[in-house]
């Protein structure tokens, strides 16, 4: 049997188990109890009947019992025989002439000197019960009793016996009871270990709701998050030591975030400075010489800065949940087309042709997806040979914006987790492995959600595909 998978069914299990057993172990207690009470019983009615029978043969001999006394009148169903020392009856009460002497020699001998307890089965006798309908041959159980008596100077054994159907009738019943209302009884008592630990564990389930609708872009749950007040106390002391566990990873976060937000904001001015002043170098000195190609490369690199602050500041934004805050109808072919143009310097010092075609509104910020595209289309023109394609599309609700080039595409180790923060593909060019993070992490604070794959062999390349609701 397999074993249980939640805590609930465990327990349910274990107190399944534990009821069948204690039920089993009581059924069977029940039983042996009964049966040694009800033996017992039938002991004890055979005592007065006994001495009434020995006072008898002491007083008129051992024929008495041949001429049945009150004690073993109807309804009584005893018998008795009057035995001599060797074994021999001498007399009996009225009963089929074939029975037995009712005890064994070696009980026989004992009952010279003190009485003895025992039992035995004989054939069923067919008067004792009018209304029995058993067939010939059935045998039955008796109590026998067996104690000492004299007539005269003759010494002999007085045996009474009586039946123990009444006694095995009811240990039948009982039997039966035990063994319809024990199991029933084991699969109550299991039910309601279910339902009690259901019950039981309701807040527990209700925490994990409530943890399931945390997120860091939901600040506005903190405080309240894990509230419990039902459960016990053990639950809600449980409840607040999360609750303040999660507050101190909110505060880390928020400075985290606050961090990142001022960091790239004071980064931006710095680096733009030097940029103009890179750029007005530029335009200053001639063609020949080595200045050109160094402040050439020196600019790429500050334009590299830049992005890396520009994409810090997108990913706090992102992270905090403020790009969700004025969200609208966006032209995805103007944010391309925006795009393009910011990525065309790069893209003409690699003799790059990006070609944009095709038509999608979506729902968002506008600005958080244009930086999206420039994040899509830097990475494709730094791994296309010679041409990268952007087509917008609308279908299904979704507004499709893709990004392919013709490059050598994604390292297959690569492509499962080409969204994830610091990856950086093989192939052409350096870079921070931000920039597809960035992009996730824009579409995810959308609703949306992006793709990743490489072409078929026939054309070679990869594809980014980002999917946002459409307007």
């Amino acid at each position: 049997m397999a074993r249980p998978k939640t805590l609930r069914g465990r327990l349910a299990l274990g107190f399944a188990l534990a009821t069948t057993v204690l039920s089993v172990g009581f059924g069977l207690a029940l039983l042996h109890n009964a049966r040694r009470e009800l033996t017992r019983a039938i002991d004890e009615g055979l005592v007065p009947v006994s001495a009434d029978l020995v006072a008898r043969v002491a007083r008129d001999g051992p024929g008495v019992v041949a001429v049945p006394p009150p004690s073993l009148a109807p309804p009584s169903d005893a018998i008795a025989q009057v035995l001599s020392p060797d074994g021999a009856v001498v007399a009996r009460s009225p009963a089929p002439p074939t029975t037995p002497a009712l005890v064994t020699p070696e009980q026989l001998a004992r009952a010279l000197s003190g009485s003895v307890v025992g039992e035995l089965t004989v054939p069923k006798r067919p008067d004792a019960d009018p209304h029995d309908d058993s067939s010939p041959g059935r045998t039955e159980r008796m109590r026998v009793l067996a104690v000492p008596a004299r007539f005269g100077d003759q010494r002999y054994v007085v045996v009474v016996a009586a039946a123990d159907d009444e006694a095995a009738r009811l240990e039948r019943e009982l039997v039966l009871l035990v063994s319809f209302g024990m199991p029933t009884l084991a699969v109550a008592l299991a039910l309601g270990g279910w339902l009690l630990t259901g019950a039981m564990f309701r807040p527990v389930r209700a925490m994990i709701e409530q943890a399931d609708r945390i997120s860091a872009s939901s600040p506005s749950e903190v405080g309240t998050r894990l509230s419990i007040d039902r459960g016990g106390a053990e639950l809600v002391e449980l409840g607040r030591r999360l609750d303040a566990m999660l507050d101190r990873i909110d505060s880390a976060a928020n400075r985290e975030r606050a961090f990142l937000d001022e960091a790239s904001h004071e980064l931006r001015t710095p680096i733009a400075i030097v940029r103009g002043e890179l750029e007005l170098a530029r335009s200053q000195v001639g063609p020949d010489g080595p200045l050109p190609g160094v402040l050439d490369s020196t600019l790429e690199e500050v334009e590299r800065l830049d992005r890396l602050a520009h994409n810090l500041l997108v990913l706090a934004r992102s992270r905090s949940g403020r790009i969700r805050d004025d969200l609208g109808p966006v032209d995805l072919e103007t944010v391309a087309s925006r795009a393009v143009r910011a990525v065309a310097r790069q893209a003409g010092a690699r003799a790059v042709t990006i070609e944009v075609a095709g038509t999608a509104i979506a729902t968002g910020d506008e600005l958080s997806l244009e930086r999206a595209a420039v994040n899509l289309l830097d990475n494709a023109v730094r791994f296309a040979r010679a041409r990268v394609d952007v087509v917008v599309s609308q279908q299904d609700g979704w507004a499709r914006l893709e990004v392919g080039d013709d490059g050598p595409g994604f390292d297959p180790a690569v492509l499962p987790v080409a969204f994830d923060r610091f990856r950086v593909g093989s192939g052409a060019g350096p870079g921070a492995g931000l920039g597809l993070a960035i992009v996730a992490a824009i579409v995810a604070a959308h609703g949306g959600r992006v793709e990743a794959e490489n072409r078929s062999a026939s054309a070679e390349g990869a594809v980014v595909r980002l999917l946002l609701p459409a307007d």
